[in-house]
C-alpha cells in the first residue's frame, strides 16, 4: 500500500511530465496547545446554595451599610476550601489533582457555624463548620500529605489541621489596623446574634452529594463578577479542553 507522502510524489510526478503547474501541497498546522489560564487552583464546595448561603444573602446589604470598612464576601464566592493547590498547578497534572483533590463526604450531615475571627492574623470573619464528621476530616489530611508527596501543591500551615469554614468578611490590611479589628469583632457579634437566633437557617449540608468543584482565584475580573472562577466552567467558555484531561468535564 502506498503511503501518502508516495502518492503526492507520484501525482507530482505524473503532472511534472505532462507539464502541468502542481501548486505545493497545503496540510493544516498543528493545533496550538491550550494557554494555562493562571491563578490559585483550589477544590471547594461552593455555598450559595445552602442555608447559610441564603442567611446571608438577607444580611448582606445591610452588613455593607454597617460595616463599609471591610470586604464582604459575595453569596456567589461563598465557599468552603477543601486542599489548596496554588498557583503552581499544571495542567496536565490535573487527573491527579482531581482525584485527590475532590474529597467528598461520606457522611451525610448539617454542618452547623460557629462565627469566629479566623486566620493568621485575626483578619477574617468566618463561620466555622462543627459537627463535620471525622471521617472527612482525615480523608482530607491524606490527600493534602499524598499530593505533597507527589509534587502536586507544595506544603503549607493547613495541612496538618484542616478547619472546614466559611469566609464572610476581611480586613482590607494584613494584619487588620485597629479600626478594621474593631469591624471585624463587630461584625462577628453581628453576624453571631443572628446566627443563634435561627439557627437552623444557617446550616451547611455535607455529605456524598456536596458539589466539590476546582476552583481558580486570583484571575483577572469585570467588576462585579464574582471572585472566583469554576476551572470547568472557563475551560468550556474559552475552548480551552482539546488539550486537558477529559476527566476535567465529569462531574465529581
Amino acid at each position: 500500500m502506498l503511503t501518502r507522502a508516495a502518492v503526492l510524489g507520484l501525482a507530482i510526478h505524473l503532472a511534472s511530465c505532462a507539464g502541468t503547474p502542481v501548486a505545493p501541497a497545503l496540510f493544516p498546522a498543528p493545533a496550538a496547545a491550550p494557554a494555562h489560564p493562571g491563578g490559585s487552583l483550589f477544590s471547594t464546595i461552593p455555598c450559595a446554595g445552602t442555608p447559610l448561603g441564603r442567611a446571608w444573602a438577607r444580611l448582606l446589604p445591610e452588613a455593607g451599610a454597617r460595616f463599609p470598612g471591610l470586604k464582604l464576601t459575595e453569596v456567589a464566592d461563598l465557599h468552603v476550601t477543601v486542599v489548596y493547590v496554588g498557583p503552581g498547578w499544571k495542567a496536565e497534572d490535573l487527573d491527579r489533582i482531581r482525584a485527590l483533590a475532590l474529597v467528598i463526604p461520606g457522611e451525610t450531615v448539617e454542618a452547623r457555624p460557629e462565627i469566629v475571627r479566623f486566620g493568621a492574623t485575626g483578619h477574617v470573619v468566618a463561620a466555622e463548620l462543627r459537627g463535620v464528621p471525622s471521617s472527612w476530616l482525615s480523608e482530607v489530611a491524606r490527600a493534602k500529605a499524598e499530593m505533597n508527596r507527589l509534587g502536586l501543591k507544595k506544603p503549607d500551615r493547613y495541612d496538618a489541621q484542616f478547619r472546614p469554614h466559611v469566609t464572610l468578611a476581611s480586613a482590607r490590611s494584613r494584619p487588620p489596623d485597629a479600626s478594621e479589628a474593631a469591624a471585624l469583632d463587630g461584625l462577628r457579634a453581628w453576624v453571631a446574634e443572628h446566627a443563634a437566633a435561627e439557627p437552623g437557617a444557617w446550616v451547611v449540608p455535607l455529605g456524598p452529594e456536596s458539589p466539590v468543584r476546582l476552583w481558580l482565584a486570583g484571575l483577572e475580573r469585570p467588576a462585579g463578577a464574582p471572585e472566583y472562577v469554576d476551572l470547568e466552567s472557563l475551560a468550556g467558555s474559552r475552548g480551552w479542553g482539546s488539550g486537558l484531561p477529559s476527566t476535567l468535564y465529569g462531574s465529581p
